[in-house]
């Protein structure tokens, strides 16, 4: 028969022809798709260098144009400050004001101040402009004199103005009014009324303008210009530093900065490609200098900074170019070596086909699992395939060439043999008793007899078809031994193995391990309909059930996790691992699958997440507390000097004056920032504390009375104390503070009245527990618990009720304090703090502190304080350093007012100049803890070392390890924090002069520290509280 392939030739050749040519097409569309990814990204990387360059060169630009403007802003605010000073001066007030000033006494005033200030020029002026004092060796004013007369008179305002002297030297004036009112401020459309003005002069080549040309790295074209953008001349100010490129150019690059100059003074981004006034492309951003209405540019040429971008454009052209004539070459080598292989496949063919007829029988033949045996008519043994030999346990070279008596033997099958050669006719399963001749065994076996004829001409032979019964018998033991092995394989398994039908969802098999798993027996799966989706949590079943349905209206094999509720009612977490068996039809007939026990996994997950969801907030709050303490300490200083300025104001006015209310007023005001700076540096636990071994239980206790009163009528107020309360080591008044916040914030949550019990007890957490508090150490606590009946929190105010400044109330009905101030005075005194609550039931704070062996200490005697007017005064020497300006003014002001004779130094270095010239002797030093070069502690140890009997007394608003260990301040450290009042600074420097010397440390000059005065407690507020009453809570 024809055994060629369909739509072959008898000769084995395709019908179609070979294809003996490779057509160039393909590689050519190759090609140009390479040619085209290569432009392509040669062009975004080009591009994306450039933006790239542009980015790098604008925040550079940018960042060096901030710094010139501060520089340049700060140094003009240093001008106006000098024309401030001398606006204030009594001498210059008189003079302006009429009969009892002395011209020639501010003219020398005036002297000293050139002299010490590189001015040239200082002058007063009455509102005309008219000169009544200046420095001697002064020249004319000129017209920039009268300029800034007239603008001054104008606005009633600090004025400077640049103008450019006959020889062509540029100079910068600075007018600043003095006020009939100096509290007075300038509005639009309202001038003040002025006695007269400060005029200074100063030459901007040796003063302003060298601000603008220094450079950290050298560029060939950098520059930064100062321009007018208003006034009597808008144009540049500052010189340029290469030539221009004409009038017209100059003109168009200012109109260009004039835009960019109103964007900057609205904060907008003002860096961009512009043309500057030598007509050249440059890379340039503009900053606004509002206290002199100037514009600050800083430019550098395009071609400078992106010559790096360009080199590198180059070499990439260059790389892409090399790129495409390699894939040309390539792909020319390929379309070559496609023709030869194609030649060479036509050739091959032929012999492939011819050997593939042949080996078709050969295969047909071995992957029969019968014995087949082909025998000639003289019963010779012609082939013999591999399931013959195999089943017999024989060899080719023992069966090939002999006859068939030599190999087997049985009765019967040689006549049975000739009869079916004689007669042509098929004998079907006729089963012998086979002897094997070589091995001297008998084998049952079912032969099938069939005469063939493979030609015409050629004799018939016959095939034996063998099949070895005891084969048979094998293959059922080993397919028992198999299930055997399946079974235990699948009852070993930690999951459940199990198969079910596709439409009702009825199990058909399930492993031992469901009973392990879920608790039910095995027959309950397979006995009820719905055995499966019963079990399913309710919350899971309509989600499970719907993945189910899709998947099996889709045919595809699919995964679902879900909760499985056990026989004992708890809720074991599973995967499903599902297969789906179709039908003949395609359709889903049965379904095959694994569920797997996920409880433990879950558990860990939920553990982990929570775990580092514990750690973000404690990140977060470290942060917001370091940024907290930050403001905190910069805010101190500002307030040292606002609060010591009103009461050194209201010293110097009388009685029934006017102006005491104003200062008055400043100085409440300092006084409430100043609660609110200690407040963030509570949160930041930045605050000094003064711990000691403490009772909660006589906490409460002394604040019960206090609390009631503040809480009021509608509220119950319950205390439940735990008796033999360990003890802790805390800040009383801290404490007090705490209890005296949360209670505040829960009568806030009760408008209508309600509950609130304080509790005390014990909490002893195991290394389990502790893990799940996030940051506590495992250890015995005593629990303070508050909690309220008011209107409770959801989980997102939760987060952040800790935060500062976060409020749920109205605008100007809380700081937003109260919380992160109790957070800082828990965390500084080593405990923690947790919040439990939910919407409509109520809010309970935790607060646990480690208990400490140690016995309760007494409470220390009656603080005595000083009465508010009452001056401690002295006559001693004291040595002052402190390296802000403002608050060494006013602390040395306060000093010299009190009697005392005051050597001031702005930093620990000059301060050691000081002492070594100073020949008398120096009782006392007063000293900022944190300066820069040289810390305040350092400077006490050096000085002390040549002066033993000095006394040190730290000043800081801000605490650091020089003189406090966590929070708590050293024994023998006498210290001040910031802002504080004249009084309490006298009274202060009196104590530590009057103080006995003690040895050691000499950091540590002081007495006995001084003990913390503790007010009765049921007479008055504990410490804060009274900042707490005016709002100062979330």
């Amino acid at each position: 028969m024809n055994t060629a392939a369909p739509g072959s030739r008898a000769d084995g050749t395709s019908g179609a022809g070979p294809a003996t040519e490779a057509r160039p097409w393909p590689y050519v569309l190759v090609f140009a798709l390479g040619l085209v990814l290569v432009s392509g990204f040669m062009w975004y990387h080009i591009a994306n260098e450039r933006r790239i360059a542009r980015e790098h060169w604008k925040a550079r630009i940018s960042t060096i144009a901030d710094d010139r403007a501060r520089l340049v802003s700060g140094w003009i605010k240093a001008r106006r400050a000098d024309a401030e000073v001398l606006s204030a001066s009594p001498a210059v007030r008189a003079l302006l004001t009429g009969p009892g000033g002395s011209a020639d006494g501010v003219g020398v005033a005036l002297d000293r101040v050139t002299r010490a200030y590189g001015y040239s020029v200082a002058a007063v002026l009455d509102p005309r402009g008219r000169v009544l004092a200046r420095s001697g060796g002064a020249s004319d004013l000129g017209p920039g004199g009268a300029a800034v007369a007239g603008a001054v008179t104008r606005s009633g305002a600090f004025r400077v103005e640049l103008s450019v002297e006959g020889s062509g030297r540029k100079q910068l004036d600075f007018g600043f009014p003095v006020l009939v009112d100096p509290t007075a401020k300038p509005g639009p459309g309202r001038t003040p009324p002025m006695l007269g003005m400060v005029l200074l002069r100063m030459s901007a080549e040796t003063s302003l303008f060298p601000l603008l040309t220094e450079e950290s790295v050298r560029t060939r074209t950098g520059e930064v210009l100062l321009f007018r953008v208003d006034g009597q001349e808008p144009g540049y100010l500052s010189p340029f530093r290469h030539g221009p490129g004409g009038w017209g150019a100059v003109a168009r690059s200012r109109e260009a900065l004039t835009t960019k100059a109103a964007a900057a003074a609205e904060g907008q981004d003002t860096f961009d490609d512009l043309i500057d006034y030598r007509s050249a492309p440059v890379f340039a951003t503009t900053r606004w200098l509002p206290d002199a209405a100037w514009g600050l540019v800083h430019k550098i040429d395009t071609d400078e900074a992106l010559a790096d971008f360009h080199q590198s454009g180059r070499l990439t052209g260059l790389a892409a170019g090399f790129l495409l004539l390699a894939l040309g070459a390539f792909l020319i080598s390929l379309w070559r070596q496609r023709q030869r292989a194609l030649l060479l496949s036509e050739q091959m063919k032929q012999e492939r086909a011819i050997f593939t007829l042949k080996s078709y029988a050969e295969k047909i033949v071995a992957s029969v699992p019968s014995g087949l045996l082909v025998l000639s008519g003289d019963l010779r043994i012609l082939s013999a395939n591999r399931s013959f030999l195999d089943a017999f346990y024989l060899r080719n070279d023992e069966v090939l060439g002999r006859r068939l008596g030599e190999v087997v033997q049985s009765d019967g099958l040689v006549a049975r043999i000739l009869e079916t050669l004689q007669t042509g006719v098929a004998q079907q399963d006729v089963f012998f008793d086979l002897q094997l001749a070589f091995r001297r065994e008998s084998r049952p076996a079912r032969i099938t007899m069939t005469g063939i004829r493979i030609a015409e001409d050629e004799e018939a032979r016959l095939l034996l078809i063998v099949q070895d019964l005891s084969e048979e018998e094998r293959l059922q033991a080993a397919r028992v031994t198999s299930e055997q092995r399946f079974r235990d394989l699948v009852q070993g398994l930690d999951a459940i193995v199990w198969e079910a039908n596709a439409t009702d969802f009825r199990f058909t098999f399930v492993s031992e391990r469901a009973k392990a798993l879920l608790g039910y027996p095995t027959e309950h799966w397979l006995r009820e309909r719905d055995f499966w989706s019963a079990r399913i949590h309710p919350e899971d079943r309509e989600r499970v059930l719907g993945v189910t349905r899709q998947a099996l209206a889709a045919g595809t094999d699919h995964e679902v996790e879900y909760r499985a509720v056990a026989a004992d009612g708890r809720a074991v977490w599973v995967r499903d691992i599902v297969h789906v068996a179709p039908d003949t039809q395609g359709q889903p007939r049965q379904l095959r699958g694994l569920t797997v026990d996920l409880t433990e996994r879950k558990q860990a997950e939920e553990a982990l997440r929570q775990s580092e969801d514990q750690l973000r907030q404690a990140q977060k709050m470290e942060a917001v507390g370091q940024l907290a303490g930050g403001v905190a300490h910069d805010f101190n200083n500002l307030l040292m000097v606002i609060q010591g300025d009103s009461d050194l104001i209201l010293r110097r006015l009388p009685e029934g004056h006017t102006l005491r209310r104003n200062a008055e007023g400043i100085r409440e005001a300092a006084q409430q920032a100043a609660t609110l700076t200690r407040q963030l540096l509570a949160f930041s636990r930045k605050q000094v504390l003064t711990p000691r071994v403490l009772d909660l239980n006589s906490i409460v206790a002394g604040m019960h009375p206090m609390l009631q009163r503040l809480l009021g009528e509608t509220i119950h107020l319950v205390t439940v104390p735990k008796p033999d309360l360990g003890c802790v080591k805390a800040d009383p008044g801290q404490i007090e503070q705490v209890i005296m916040n949360l209670a505040v914030n829960a009568r806030d949550a009760m408008p209508d009245g309600g509950r609130l019990t304080i509790e005390t007890g014990t909490l002893d957490l195991d290394e389990v527990t502790a893990r799940q508090h996030g940051e506590a150490a495992p250890g015995q606590y005593a629990l303070l618990a508050v909690t309220d009946t008011g209107s409770g929190m959801d989980a997102t105010t939760r987060a952040r009720i800790f935060e500062p400044f976060f409020t749920t109330k109205e605008s100007g009905k809380g700081t937003g304090l109260g919380l992160s101030t109790v957070y800082g005075i828990v965390k500084q005194s080593g405990g923690h703090i947790w919040v439990y609550s939910e919407p409509g039931r109520g809010t309970t704070f935790k607060i646990c502190l480690p208990v400490v062996p140690e016995e309760m200490e007494p409470e220390a005697g009656q603080g005595v304080d000083i009465p508010a007017e009452t001056t401690a005064r002295g006559a001693e020497t004291i040595l002052l350093v402190e390296d802000a300006t403002r608050v060494r003014e006013v602390v040395r002001e306060i000093l010299e007012m009190s009697g005392y004779v005051v050597l001031e130094a702005k930093l620990g270095a000059e301060a050691v100049q000081i002492s070594q010239r100073h020949p008398g002797r120096i009782h006392l030093l007063v000293t900022d803890v944190v300066m820069p070069q040289m810390s305040g502690r350092e400077l006490a140890q050096r000085l002390t070392i040549s002066r033993p009997d000095m006394g040190v007394l730290f000043i800081s608003g801000y605490t650091d390890d020089a003189i406090v260990r966590h929070g708590v301040l050293e024994a023998g450290v006498a210290f001040l924090s910031k802002p504080f009042t004249p009084d309490a600074l006298t009274a202060k420097v009196r104590e530590v002069l009057d103080a006995p010397r003690a040895g050691g440390d000499p950091s540590r000059p002081s007495g006995p520290r001084p003990q913390r005065p503790v007010a009765p407690r049921a007479a008055s507020l504990p410490a804060g509280a009274a900042a707490v009453l005016r709002g100062s809570h979330n």
